[in-house]
């Protein structure tokens, strides 16, 4: 029953939504659920502020917080990150290996790019979208399908795409560090934009499932 549950999607592809569902369904049937998001620490009020200088700091906050719920042996807990990489993911599926839990992915293949951009705008009605910039958006939704064959641990690392990161302290930017790893899951959930809206009234009865299953 123990299981972690990675979120893996581009900003704007509606996985807070696809969390909501999965959660009131889990908390109908008396499961314990927790939710950690780095995005949530850039919260003033109902706005969300990013700021570059604190990313590492919030990331390893949230880290910590996603340790005591497994430490306290919550029974699905949830990194509501973007998770597009491999080494992004990692922190989190070690501690679920150590800690006997079992991990489920849920990856959200990309709309197209204006769709993410107007996600992304914030407005009266949206005070606490992100705003991420276009060339961010586009950038990210190159990484999400470099990395996506890394889902299947069959798969050769291609020595030219899959590079490992690291984040720099100093320039605020990544740097090539070797090769990634596959991605470590038990369970992988993909949703295609074309079903995303009709797939809100099942998932939370899918992932149950899933985890009774484990």
């Amino acid at each position: 029953m123990k299981t972690i549950i990675i979120n893996r999607a581009v900003p704007g592809s509606g996985k807070t939504t696809i969390t909501n569902c999965i959660v009131d369904e889990l908390k109908k049937n008396n499961i314990d659920v927790a939710i950690h998001s780095t995005d949530e620490y850039f919260m003033v009020g109902n706005r969300y502020v990013f700021d570059i200088d604190k990313l590492e700091d919030y990331h390893n906050k949230n880290l910590e917080e996603f340790k005591n719920s497994i430490k306290n042996e919550v029974e699905v807990v949830i990194c509501d990150n973007t998770n597009i990489m491999p080494w992004q993911t990692a922190p989190y599926t070690k501690l679920a290996r150590k800690n006997g839990y079992k991990i489920l992915i849920i990856t959200l293949d990309p709309r197209e790019l204006e769709k993410h951009v107007e996600a992304q705008k914030v407005t009266p009605q949206k005070p606490d979208a992100h705003g991420v910039e276009e060339e961010i958006l586009k950038r990210m939704i190159d990484e999400y399908y470099q990395y996506d064959d890394l889902l299947n641990p069959r798969i050769v690392i291609d020595e030219t795409k899959h590079i490992h990161y690291k984040w720099n302290k100093e320039t605020k930017q990544k740097e090539a560090d070797g090769l990634a790893e596959h991605f470590d899951s038990d369970k992988i959930i993909r949703i295609m934009p074309d079903e995303y809206r009709e797939i809100q009234k099942i998932i939370g009865k899918k992932v149950l499932d899933i985890i009774k299953g484990f």
